[in-house]
């Protein structure tokens, strides 16, 4: 601890989305945070600098730079790359084996990971095969790196299971990927019309983050779904309208139209959706007092200008 008596956090992922939510939170509430980047040089790498943010160097893959970072700290925030890559499976679960390896190395007290909302999904629909490989590894890996963090052996741990980003309707990565049409007014996807999707934003994500390393009793071994809002197509189409101040109309696809738009993978995930879908409510992080945000009142705090012109 510092002497003011604040915990000393390493965060993996800081220059991300979800890394860097959890940074801005632990500076507002006065924590000294340390990045875990790959690259010092990159404009986001040098703005966390600017904020007085002290700079680790290294990857996940690097046992010696995960010690030599974990070192002195209190607490690590625990996240890997998103995604599956068929040129290294195992990676996600490896990468949490060796972050939590690192932080019991160098007696850090309190682990907190970042999974995704549903984990677990397959034992209570064991009727439904994964037909797409990648998604079967997307679940596969998640949930074995949540096992390495329950059985780290540090003193707490806490794993969030976020659902679907409301910040990906603005993010030009996510646009571009899962939301081309939207500039154009279109707000396409594969699920049903009926299919209800759990929302969270990565401010409230950042929120929940610090709010487990200000308490870590109440915190520990505790695994929260977070969402702020859980609404279908429809009405998500007909908030981001309104806010944006321009007509955004729901598209639905069918399966096989969504594969030749995108990609099998995010076609499957639509009919999971339909079938499974985020579990996570706002009941969940309020029962932790947790404060989350519906899409509305995120969305009003957003410049649709620049995210769908």
């Amino acid at each position: 601890m510092t002497h003011n008596d604040k915990a000393r956090v390493l965060v993996i992922g800081a220059a991300g989305m979800q890394g860097g939510a959890a940074t801005q939170a632990l500076l507002r509430a006065g924590h000294p945070v340390t990045a875990f980047v790959r690259n010092p040089t990159t404009a986001r790498a040098k703005a966390l600098a600017d904020q007085g943010v002290v700079l680790a160097t290294g990857t996940m893959d690097d046992i010696a730079s995960l010690d030599a970072a974990s070192a002195g700290h209190d607490v690590v925030f625990s996240m890997q790359m998103a995604g599956v890559d068929p040129a290294d499976p195992g990676a996600e679960h490896r990468q949490a084996r060796n972050i939590a390896g690192a932080a019991k190395q160098a007696g850090i007290t309190q682990i907190i990971h970042t999974s995704v909302s549903a984990t677990g999904w397959r034992t209570s629909h064991p009727d439904i095969e994964i037909t797409d490989p990648v998604m079967k590894a997307y679940w596969d890996e998640k949930e074995a790196a949540e096992e390495e963090i329950r059985r780290s052996g540090i003193e707490h741990w806490t794993i969030f299971k976020p659902a679907f980003y409301m910040d990906n309707y603005l993010l030009p990565s996510k646009l571009a990927f899962q939301f081309p049409e939207l500039p154009q007014g279109k707000l396409v996807t594969s699920a049903s019309p009926q299919s209800v999707l759990a929302l969270i934003n990565a401010d409230d994500f950042g929120t929940a983050v610090a709010a487990a390393v200000a308490d870590p009793e109440r915190f520990h071994e505790a695994e929260i779904d977070l969402a702020g809002d859980a609404l279908t197509h429809t009405e998500i189409a007909a908030i981001l309208s309104k806010v944006a101040g321009r007509e955004i109309t729901p598209v639905f696809l069918s399966t096989e139209e969504q594969e030749q738009r995108i990609g099998a993978p995010s076609a499957w995930g639509d009919t999971w959706t339909d079938r499974v879908g985020y579990p996570a409510r706002p009941h969940h992080a309020a029962s932790y007092g947790l404060t989350t945000t519906t899409l509305e009142q995120w969305a009003v705090q957003q410049d649709w200008r620049t995210s769908t012109a």
